[in-house]
């Protein structure tokens, strides 16, 4: 990863490493002024061991969301560099036909008409780099798709990537490791010999010695399978089949013809990408004099790669925010109760002389030690939970125990476990010395005689609070309506009415009641459907930062009606359940602690709220969009979808499928054909500059049958069928994928394309035509696309691009733009998986891959499904802070209220019943959490989906609830907590009445 949190890394880490040096360097100073306070700090860490360990399990979970989130950043940034390897192997540039080695989006065609490069090219470009020590391998190659059949196994693979290389130039690049561990090399192979890659061989289950047909757009070539062998640098990470030179240039007809020249920097298959700008600086004049390009491939790979593990650090630190604000509240609480509990001993150190700053510093001490512990474990732990994620993430991208997809490997640098810890501390620390000032405030006589702390006017405080905060949030709205954006509208009008609570206050209105009409103002405004706030202030701009502001602001206002209207809701409780007599005075226990402590009971309440309510909001809204996804979104009216290899495409589909054997035409009623091509894409009358995108050529049968929605149509464009007809009768008009078109919203996570338009909104639905001019760098052809539709953003990846009529490219680009995507729609009671099966045998010399869209959209669910439990499960590691709090306070409540308990006891409360009341306790906080956080959470979502319910895309979204998911989570997570309640009820159970009221 190259920035977090927008900073670079290195630059990030060296102001963390800096920040936690001077933290520590003035820790240490201070301990060594004052040394006896630092023996009491550690002396109180050691004397409750499970105190401790409880005070540390708090601390670290901080520190472990976002190493989690760091370590799945760092795993998925080798995975895409590991991809790449494989895929490369050594090779770190190519010299090629220009636009030949730029990618086609999705799984689906190819580009066709690539330029054939003479042999003798690998002899100028080892020329250009003679003598400059750079690298340590250059040769001509082909890599290109053929299909293999496997006569004796009856078994196809219709996409195995051709590798073949001059065996005598392969000195630098990746080695060839046979079956039995020994080196191999491409000049063993005898006539009609090869080798297969372990995934092409298991494909095919073939075996050494065994006979296939290769396919490059003719008649099956016989071939001896030599050797299964291992190679990184066949131009993919799946099925792969090498052969040398030569033999390569009979099968397709070229000879002396190359695809490409590769060049293998001097060092291993990553460090060498390091000199790949020098080398491409080398190699620029010569490739420009014979009219080619070099592309720096490995290291555009290794950028993919930072780009992608930064994205994912994004997504877990921004789904993490709210149980990391949880552990924020817990360090608070924590030292908070360690003050209570040491209230008398405190005060009598402040008789005897010893100042604020001194408390200070000894809680301050303490903290750090429990900090540098957690700290620590946390940072482990992290790793560890992004360990388990990996194979929750394996399964979402389709790779967990097969071959195919991307390859999660998981992997953590010590460089992001360096980062968590030291965030972590810095964090808790500074909540540590503040919790610490504030329980240094304290009257003598009272801490030391164990009474409240006697009431003090603050006037002047709540005045001056009130009108800063007043001023602060109107500014902050002006500010966000003056600039359409909702984040600062949003916490600007909750600041302002939350700042309205000292102001009434002072002018004599009652507690409760200011609390509770400003904590429903909040909650209410904030839980408005989107579009009122729009009706009242125009369109505005929202992302996740909007989310993550109104859920805890949210929060707040919630937990404030609640604490302040608890007695009310003792009432109902004790008046449902207070006809039970033995029931009764355990009810009227367990609620009167809790209301007597507000500040600790909001605190906790706040911690499990916000966590439950991020849980239901993401689970519930990610669900809902995943159960959206349905077959015409994917297939635009047809039934299966199919692609073949650039050397061998298929002309007229309907036609082949008519003369081809085994096939029935009626079979198949309906197809549709696309073409891709790589070009430099700009659009006209702005300032920026061409970039590499793709362009789509849609056959006439496709656009007359497809299905395919759009979210935004250009003005005079009345509907989605309007627009494929325009497409299909004039020339030059074009529909765009969503990824390219500028959000008001910024929801996604994913990494734009380069190529992007302005002057327009993709939510306003209507956008005036914009002109774009494509060019294809190998023709040097190009026209001018006037964009009139832009697709729905439920279309596949494999229509990403421009899309125009295959008539428009093949006037403009002749000979680049044959058909190699294919959708073909199946008569009536015609299975389309046995379709796809029976397109694949009857076109297996074109290297036709099928696949029935069901499949597709089953598959696309099933990892969607998949990611969104992943997604869970880190959300629900907050949950972790909610019961760590009530083990927390039912630990320190036993300690505080050890004399209330032997009066109860003394009175003729009998153990169970102390206990009960303990647990009742934990129940109150717990299941209050639990179903206001649902309630909120759920209320959300259904803001979010109505919301969003409102764009073309998503008109068929409905909210979906796990109802079954979420009752047991929280079952669990309401068991564990009262499990953690266990141990401190059963020690307040059985304290003795005598020993108690001794107990000073």
């Amino acid at each position: 990863m190259k920035e977090l949190f927008g900073i670079p890394v290195d630059t990030l880490l060296v102001i963390l490493v800096v920040a936690l040096s001077v933290a520590l360097v003035v820790l240490a100073v201070l301990a060594l002024r004052n040394r006896v306070l630092v023996k009491l700090a550690v002396r109180n860490v050691g004397r409750r061991r499970g105190r401790s360990a409880l005070i540390v399990a708090g601390l670290m979970l901080g520190t472990t969301i976002i190493a989690a989130a760091l370590t799945t950043g760092d795993t998925m940034n080798h995975t895409v560099v590991q991809t790449a390897v494989d895929t490369l192997g050594e090779t770190d540039e190519t010299v090629a036909a220009r636009g030949a080695s730029d990618d086609i989006p999705g799984a689906l065609g190819a580009a066709t008409g690539t330029q054939w490069l003479d042999e003798g090219t690998v002899t100028q470009v080892e020329a250009a780099l003679s003598g400059s020590d750079l690298v340590d391998g250059v040769t001509g190659a082909i890599v290109e798709g053929v299909a293999v059949q496997a006569p004796a196994k009856r078994r196809n693979e219709p996409s195995v990537v051709l590798f073949a290389a001059d065996p005598r130039r392969m000195q630098g690049f990746s080695e060839i490791v046979g079956s039995d561990g020994q080196a191999r090399t491409l000049g063993e192979l005898g006539s009609g010999e090869i080798y297969l890659n372990r995934k092409a061989a298991e494909e095919l289950a073939v075996e050494p010695g065994d006979r296939v047909l290769v396919f490059a757009g003719g008649p099956g070539v016989s071939a001896r399978v030599r050797d299964v062998v291992r190679f990184d640098g066949a131009g993919t990470a799946d099925a792969a089949l090498l052969v040398p030179l030569d033999a390569a240039q009979e099968l397709f007809g070229q000879p002396g013809k190359i695809r490409a020249v590769l060049v293998s920097n001097r060092g291993d298959a990553t460090s060498g990408s390091e000199l790949s700008d020098t080398v491409a600086t080398r190699l620029k004049p010569v490739a420009d004099t014979l009219g080619l390009e070099v592309k720096t491939l490995k290291q555009d790979a290794i950028e993919d790669a930072e780009a992608m593990g930064a994205t994912f650090v994004a997504f877990f630190t921004t789904f993490g925010t709210f149980s990391i604000a949880a552990g924020i509240l817990l360090i608070f609480l924590i030292f908070v109760m360690l003050a209570t509990e040491r209230r008398g001993e405190l005060g009598i150190a402040r008789a005897i002389g010893t100042r604020r700053s001194h408390l200070t510093e000894m809680f301050t001490f303490e903290g750090a030690a429990y900090d540098l512990l957690a700290a620590l474990v946390g940072a482990v732990l992290g790793a560890l939970v992004a360990f388990g994620m990996v194979f929750l993430m394996s399964s979402a991208f389709g790779a967990a125990d097969a071959d195919e997809g991307l390859q999660i490997e998981f992997a953590v640098s010590l460089r992001s476990l360096v980062i968590a810890f030291a965030i972590g501390l810095l964090l808790t620390l500074v909540i540590v010395a503040v919790s610490a000032w504030r329980v240094s405030v304290m009257t003598i006589s009272a801490a030391i005689r164990n009474l409240p702390e006697p009431m003090q006017p603050r006037r002047r405080r709540r005045l001056v609070l009130g009108l800063v905060g007043l001023v602060l949030g109107v500014a902050l709205a002006v500010s966000g309506a003056s600039s359409d954006a909702a984040t600062p509208l949003m916490l600007g009008v909750s600041l302002a009415l939350m700042s309205l609570v000292p102001l009434l206050r002072l002018a004599g209105v009652s507690e409760r009641l200011a609390f509770t009409g400003c904590g429903l103002a909040v909650v209410v405004s904030l839980m408005l459907p989107w579009r009122l706030w729009e009706d009242v202030f125009g369109n505005l701009a929202m992302d996740f930062g909007t989310w993550i502001v109104a859920g805890l602001l949210v929060v707040v206002g919630t937990v404030w009606v609640i604490v302040f209207n608890a007695d009310v809701l003792l009432g109902l409780v004790t008046r449902i359940f207070g006809r039970f007599r033995a029931l009764a005075p355990v009810l009227r226990m367990s609620m009167a602690y809790p209301l007597r402590a507000r500040f600790r009971t909001g605190t906790t309440l706040a911690m499990f709220t916000l966590v439950v309510f991020t849980l239901v909001t993401g689970t519930a809204s990610n669900g809902s969009f995943v159960h959206a996804i349905d077959v015409d979104d994917f297939g635009g009216g047809f039934d299966v979808r199919a692609g073949t290899v650039g050397a061998s495409p298929i002309e007229d589909l309907r036609t082949a499928i008519r003369e081809a054997p085994g096939l029935r035409a009626e079979d198949f009623p309906l197809t549709g054909s696309q073409s891709v091509l790589a070009v430099q894409a700009k659009q006209l009358g702005v300032a920026r500059g061409a970039e590499t995108y793709h362009v789509r050529g849609l056959d006439d049968s496709f656009l007359q049958s497809t299905t395919f929605g759009l979210g935004a149509r250009a003005t005079g464009y009345e509907s989605d069928a309007e627009v494929w007809q325009a497409l299909r009768e004039q020339p030059g008009l074009a529909v765009v994928d969503s990824f390219v078109a500028p959000r008001r919203d910024a929801f996604g996570f994913g990494v734009p394309p380069d190529f992007q338009l302005t002057g327009f909104y993709y939510e306003d639905r209507v956008f005036d035509p914009i002109p774009v001019d494509v060019y294809d760098k190998q023709t040097a052809g190009s026209t001018t696309l006037t964009v009139i539709g832009i697709l729905r953003e439920t279309a596949p990846v494999e229509m990403l691009g421009i899309s125009t009529s295959q008539e428009t490219l093949e006037r403009t680009f002749p000979g680049r733009v044959q058909p190699t995507i294919h959708y073909v729609g199946v008569a009536p009671g015609v299975d389309p998986e046995v379709a796809a099966t029976r397109l694949e045998s009857a076109f297996l010399a074109n290297g036709l891959e099928a696949e029935s869209i069901q499949e597709v959209v089953d598959d696309t669910v099933a990892a969607n499904m998949t990611f969104n439990k992943l997604i869970q499960g880190f959300m629900g590691l907050g949950l972790v802070v909610g019961v760590a709090a009530l083990g927390v306070i039912s630990a320190r409540a036993v300690a505080e209220r050890r004399q209330q308990i032997g009066v109860m006891r003394a009175i003729g409360f009998r153990g169970r019943m102390v206990q009960a009341a303990f647990l009742l306790e934990s129940s109150f906080v717990a299941l209050t959490a639990i179903v206001v956080g649902t309630a909120l959470g759920l209320l959300l979502a259904w803001n979010i989906i109505a919301d969003t319910r409102r764009q073309p895309s998503w008109q068929n979204l409905e909210l979906v609830v796990p109802w079954l998911n979420l009752f047991v989570i929280f079952l669990v997570v309401y068991a564990v907590a009262l499990l953690a309640t266990l141990a401190p009820a059963l020690r307040a159970s059985r304290v003795r009445p005598a020993e108690a009221l001794r107990y000073q």
